[in-house]
């Protein structure tokens, strides 16, 4: 095996694939990159089992690819981009120079790494699935970005650490939640899918910070147990979330006794200010609410208090007082991106829908809490 590259570009595409790779990878060589150069090309792999990565590199002008020899190594993949990242060179040679030892060669040295043989890198199913949706990068950014925050953060119910993708009737439903709060993003559709997975998280966000800026559409492929994001060479593959993830229909209100459109940087503001302000580490943020004010108190035997009235607010319907994780209302106004924000009230201790006022293919809620002060 033997081959010379752009640099920079190699270290593109070396980073993509080395987001599936984890520290504490359940066998030695899943630790490592493993290059597979053909007679035209070359195919990176990069996996911990749970997350896949295959990247082909093709002769062009952008990565001055050129194939001496052929051939196949697997190698650390902390070293390998440090190594890449670090040498001072336009151009760099990778050269197998017996089974398990590769040497790296720019202008003005020359590195030698071990490696082990290709042999040893576990076999992995790359067959594409039949079912498939087109999204938008920025369609898929922004589905990643206004759900992906409510996920779960710990393993009781596996299937809440995901955004489930719902297909039906033209439309795609987007959902996550830790049973506490639940953000859900809807998608019109140009393809007839009919599906319903739970992707995790992390592998979205990892999807989403591989998407270069050249990329302008990405491919969905799903079966019952992966889904395949491809974009430019680049294949992405996570396995499926198993369980029955909730129906959240019946958790969204449909009416409300009060709402209240407020300006998103005041109330965000208002509850960032009074962060430090916790019981037992919860920010817990109270909401007199009335048609002539709005207050946003705070309260801790042990750190303070704080009072503050909202200005550039306009509030109708009864009167409410309720208790709210700020960290989830927070969370909710970064998510929805807009200059106001609506909150829309369906009573004492029921669930609160957070959106923005310019966008209605967002919705997220929040549940309040019971206070005993």
């Amino acid at each position: 095996m033997k081959f010379t590259i752009d640099r920079k570009y190699f270290y593109n595409q070396l980073s993509i694939v080395s987001r599936a790779i984890s520290s504490f990878s359940p066998l030695p060589a899943l630790s490592g990159i493993c290059i597979n150069v053909q007679d035209d090309h070359i195919v990176l792999t990069g996996s911990d089992s749970n997350i896949s990565i295959r990247s082909h590199i093709y002769k062009g002008e952008e990565n001055q690819l050129q194939i001496a020899s052929t051939g196949s190594i697997v190698l650390e993949s902390r070293y390998l981009l440090e190594i890449i990242h670090k040498i001072e060179s336009t151009i760099v040679e990778l050269e197998v120079m017996d089974f398990e030892l590769v040497r790296i060669t720019s202008t003005n040295g020359k590195f030698n790494l071990n490696g082990m043989e290709a042999s040893q890198y576990p076999n992995i199913d790359f067959d594409q699935p039949s079912n498939m949706i087109e999204l938008s990068k920025y369609t898929l950014s922004q589905i990643v970005s206004q759900t992906a925050f409510a996920c779960s953060e710990n393993d009781q119910r596996p299937v809440l650490s995901g955004v489930n993708f719902a297909a039906k009737d033209g439309y795609l439903y987007c959902s996550g939640t830790d049973s506490y709060r639940l953000a859900r993003k809807t998608i019109t559709l140009n393809e007839n899918a009919n599906f319903n997975i739970t992707i995790p998280s992390k592998s979205l966000q990892e999807v989403v910070r591989s998407l270069s800026e050249d990329i302008d559409k990405v491919q969905l492929y799903i079966d019952s147990k992966k889904a395949q994001f491809v974009f430019g060479k680049t294949i992405f593959q996570t396995r499926l979330l198993d369980g029955t993830f909730p129906s959240v229909e019946k958790i969204i209100p449909t009416s409300s006794v009060a709402s209240m459109v407020v300006d998103a940087h005041e109330l965000a503001s208002v509850i960032d200010r009074t962060n430090f302000i916790r019981n037992d580490k919860v920010h817990l943020v109270k909401l007199e609410c009335s048609p002539e004010i709005v207050r946003i108190k705070t309260n801790s035997t042990e750190i303070g208090s704080s009072d503050e009235v909202l200005t550039d607010c306009m509030y109708k319907g009864d009167n409410l007082t309720l208790t709210c994780n700020g960290s989830y209302i927070l969370d909710a106004i970064r998510a929805l991106s807009g200059s106001k924000v609506d909150l829309e009230f369906s009573g004492d201790m029921r669930p609160i829908r957070i959106l923005n006022p310019e966008d209605d293919s967002i919705v997220i809620v929040v549940v309040p809490v019971r206070s005993y002060d």
